[in-house]
Order: structure tokens, then sequence, then C-alpha cells
């Protein structure tokens, strides 16, 4: 194996590295959003004294509940995708 080969597989390696990373940084903010959702709903419906903010903070919530749903559902999805490059990596690393 050439230095260039070696590292054409050292930057692969490093790139589903920092891959996977950045999956994880996206979920953190996807349950980021949806905490904060969750909190503004909760505190228009606790401290509120209109109908309308009331009827927002009962919106926010399942709009939370959702949002954190599609952030680990998109984790998953991608980190599905990582795991087969990982994979694909290997194997490439083994042929050469």
């Amino acid at each position: 194996m050439d230095m260039r080969e070696k590292r054409s597989v050292e930057n692969l390696v490093l790139a589903i590295v920092r891959t996977e990373l950045a999956n994880r940084r996206t979920l953190l903010s996807y349950l980021n959003t949806a905490i904060a959702l969750f909190v503004s709903g909760a505190g228009l419906l606790k401290l509120s004294g209109s109908n309308w903010l009331e009827t927002i903070g009962i919106i926010l919530m399942p709009v939370s509940v959702v949002v954190a749903i599609i952030g680990v559902v998109d984790y998953r999805i991608l980190r599905r995708s990582i795991e087969a490059e990982k994979a694909r990596a290997a194997a490439e690393e083994a042929d050469i």
C-alpha cells in the first residue's frame, strides 16, 4: 500500500467520525428545541390569563413531542447510513 492510498483511507475514516459527531449534535439540537417548546407551552398554560395564550400553550406541547420524535428518527436513519459507510470503509481498508 503506498502512502497516497493510506492517506485516502485515513481521510475517509476521519470523515466518518466527523459525520457521526455532527449527527449527534443534530439530535441534541432537536431535543433542545423540543424541550424549549415544551417548557414554553407549559409556561403559557400555567402563567397566562387569556384563552388564546393557553391555546398556544396546548398546541406547543404536542408539537414539542413531534419535534423530538422527528429528531430521533432522523438520527437513527443517518446512524444506519453511517454504519454502512463504516463497513464499506473497513472492507476497502482490508482490500488495500
